[in-house]
């Protein structure tokens, strides 16, 4: 890949803010999806549940929107998708501890 002026390399993973960003976003998804099952596994057909998985994806979304706030300009289209794609599980991951 031909380097475009950019610090840290010419590939995109080796620069640690778009490393990071790609482990932190799937982290987030990771712990989201393991609270969100597990308080389906603890609490099964409870309203304590839903309550539980909703508070979490909030906190894992805002967690997420932090994150793409705090990329540098012009912020590096890899760690964006990355964001994007974790939110997006976030999201979809929820509907299942929601409708029971």
């Amino acid at each position: 890949m031909a380097d475009r002026g950019e610090p840290g390399g010419s590939d995109p993973l080796d620069r640690p803010v778009i490393y990071r960003t790609l482990v932190w976003a799937f982290a987030v998804w990771a712990a989201h999806f393991t609270l969100s099952y597990a308080a389906v596994l603890v609490f099964p057909d409870q309203p304590i549940a839903r309550i539980v998985a909703i508070a979490a994806t909030m906190l894992a979304l805002g967690i997420l929107a932090w994150m793409a706030r705090k990329l540098p300009h012009p912020r590096p289209n890899l760690a964006i998708a990355a964001l994007v794609l974790s939110a997006a599980g976030i999201a979809f991951g929820t509907f299942p501890a929601i409708i029971g």
